[in-house]
């Protein structure tokens, strides 16, 4: 397994474990309190949709439809990070998978996603989110920074 392949893996990993214990701990967290004021809350809610609760599923099927949906997605990712051309390009695509399976894991059991983080600015509401999420945008930094500073061969 060559080095890109160990980080990707690794990174993917550590995001979706990383996922699960901080589910585990905020899920007894009381209902409601402040984080930073004025920037972050706990705010705990089940998302039936995807981002920004878009395409939000009240049935059966389309729950399922759902986790197939991220399923594929989840097996094109890791499909990317095992081709992943640089470490950095490998490390994003390995944190985005983790992300991606840490949302379809909550989905998979709960037809749901766990969302506890109230983002917001002063009293303008921003979005609420999750550890995974919050893994899946850094992937996607990480994959940023890699399309800037990686020279193609």
């Amino acid at each position: 397994m060559t080095q890109s392949r160990r980080i990707a893996a690794f990174c993917a990993l550590a995001a979706l474990l990383s996922n699960l214990v901080i589910q585990r701990l905020v899920m007894t967290a009381p209902a409601r309190f402040v984080i930073i004021p004025g920037l972050a809350d706990f705010n705990p809610a089940w998302n039936t949709g995807v981002s920004f609760s878009l395409f939000a599923q009240n049935s059966v099927a389309g729950c399922y439809l759902l986790i197939a949906i991220l399923a594929v997605i989840s097996i094109a990712v890791a499909v990317m990070a095992w081709r992943a051309a640089s470490v950095l390009a490998a490390a994003g695509f390995g944190v985005v998978l983790g992300g991606a399976l840490g949302n379809l894991w909550d989905r998979v059991l709960h037809c749901a996603v766990f969302d506890f983080l109230s983002l917001h600015l002063g009293s303008l509401p921003l979005f609420v989110c999750n550890f995974a999420d919050i893994a899946i945008s850094a992937g996607v930094i990480l994959l940023a920074v890699d399309s800037v500073w990686t020279k193609p061969r």
